[in-house]
């Protein structure tokens, strides 16, 4: 009866035992699996080096290619203003209108007084041509004749005297409307309707010309001398000095510019020489005051090393690639840029041509984890 019963346990154990094994077996089998599941599959693509045109990248501020403040040149109340404040104006448009009345009447009058001294001038040049026939024949003196020819030339500088007067009527009768002497943009008003303008006032209000527009920069003397030599400045007969600005969004301005302006003299104060490049401005994007990143490019070709931006990720330590070493394990490797080209990292240092890198599933890929490599991937399929 013992033995039976320790048979029976022997088999209960061993049952127990054999189902726990395949238990276990069936984990290690599941997990092999989704170990093997969890491995990406990834593409490589190489560092390539390319020919273009060589860039720098300089700090700059944008400024109007022209300001003019609006000035009253004669005195009188500030009658009505034509726009609204922060109006794009067109140059001829007339903008205020300063209380006309005395000058209208200042211009009438002065047209009567030149009109009086036609008058007087045409009788004075009968009675000279008259006296002209009588002392031929004596019947005047030629005293009175003397008379008569005093007469006319006084009547004739009376005319004259009177055109100059109509002539600064007209003048500053035509000052009482302030005309936009540009297109641009009109700021805020320093003096108000029913103000009283004298020419001390100053500026009445300030238009900023915004297109064109200028984008100004500076560069110390050590990176002229690498401009010159690199031909960023233009040479009589060759292409104009392309430039390129990104705004303070990040966004590159769709329009290039051109260069056309540096300064004859590095600056005392600041030890730079200034440059200038000119702008398109249609749809009034760039604003006067504004900082952006300047970007001149050379007439020159050069050779460089670049990395589409898609394929790169970013950390505290910087810029860096994801390659596959010997193991098939990712890691990653950083490197420093010198810039952008489009849509592509210029390489600094770091990277060699023909490293290759992932440019598939980046941003799962985590740093010293296996990859299967979608070639191999491929064979072992086969």
């Amino acid at each position: 009866m013992k033995k039976v019963i320790i048979v029976a346990f022997a088999i209960i154990a061993l049952s127990i035992g054999f189902r726990f094994g395949m238990t276990k077996y069936g984990e290690i089998v599941r997990n092999k699996q989704m170990m093997a599941a969890a491995v990406p599959t990834v593409e490589l693509d190489e560092i390539k080096e390319e020919e273009i045109y060589k860039s720098l990248e300089i700090p700059g501020r944008i400024e109007s290619a022209d300001k003019v403040d609006l000035v009253a040149r004669i005195d009188g109340y500030l009658q009505k203003k034509h726009f609204s404040e922060g109006d794009f104006v067109k140059k001829g448009q007339v903008l205020f209108t300063i209380e006309q009345t005395q000058y209208l009447n200042n211009l009438n009058e002065a047209k009567a007084q030149l009109q009086n001294a036609k008058a007087l001038m045409y009788k004075a040049n009968r009675d000279y041509a008259r006296g002209a026939e009588l002392v031929k024949k004596d019947y005047i003196s030629k005293s009175t004749y003397d008379g008569l020819y005093a007469d006319k030339l006084s009547a004739e500088a009376a005319v004259k005297s009177a055109q100059a007067q109509l002539s600064e009527a007209q003048r500053r009768y035509s000052y009482t409307t302030i005309k936009a002497p540009t297109d641009g943009k009109i700021g805020s008003l320093n003096i108000h309707e029913g103000n009283y303008v004298t020419i001390a006032n100053g500026a009445i209000a300030t238009i900023t010309k915004t297109n064109p527009i200028y984008v100004k920069y500076s560069v110390d003397s050590k990176l002229f001398d690498e401009m010159r030599k690199d031909e960023y400045l233009p040479q009589k007969g060759n292409e104009p000095i392309k430039v390129e600005i990104i705004l303070t969004s990040g966004e590159t301005y769709p329009i290039k510019g051109v260069q056309d302006f540096w300064d004859n003299q590095v600056s005392n104060s600041t030890g730079t020489i200034d440059f200038r490049a000119t702008f398109e401005n249609n749809d009034n994007v760039l604003i006067p005051g504004d900082f952006v990143k300047v970007k001149v490019f050379s007439n020159k070709k050069n050779n460089v090393l670049l990395v589409p931006q898609e394929f790169v990720l970013q950390d505290s330590k910087g810029r860096y690639i994801y390659t596959v070493n010997e193991e098939n394990l990712a890691i990653p490797k950083y490197f420093e840029d010198n810039g952008q080209y489009g849509s592509y990292w210029i390489i600094k240092d770091g990277l060699n041509a023909g490293d290759k890198y992932i440019k598939t599933s980046i941003t799962s890929l985590m740093p010293n984890r296996k990859v299967k490599i979608a070639q191999e991937a491929e064979k072992e399929g086969q």
